[in-house]
């Protein structure tokens, strides 16, 4: 059976929004990689986004224990990688 993100309310998504992973940025920030689903009409249109933690809001029952963490690039185009899986995320 496919796993299905947990869904966020996105600033950015102006609604709700699927989780997809944490990434921390170079700077030490964390940033979230989110997807939602834009309707008008009969028109449906997927959006992606990299936006920073602070743009989302959990949600109630939702259950966030699977999102992946993953190393954001430098801006020299080295990784920068998460500490470990203790460290504090958003």
């Amino acid at each position: 059976m496919p796993h299905v993100p947990p869904i966020v309310h996105s600033r950015t998504a102006n609604g709700p929004a699927y989780l997809l992973a944490w990434i921390r940025s170079p700077e030490g920030a964390w940033e979230a990689d989110i997807a939602w689903l834009e309707v008008e009409g009969e028109s449906r249109q997927g959006r992606t986004a990299h936006v920073p933690a602070e743009d989302i809001t959990k949600i109630d029952g939702q259950d966030y224990s699977r999102v992946p963490r993953r190393a954001g690039k430098g801006r020299g185009g080295e990784t920068v990688r998460p500490e470990t899986a203790e460290d504090q995320r958003p």
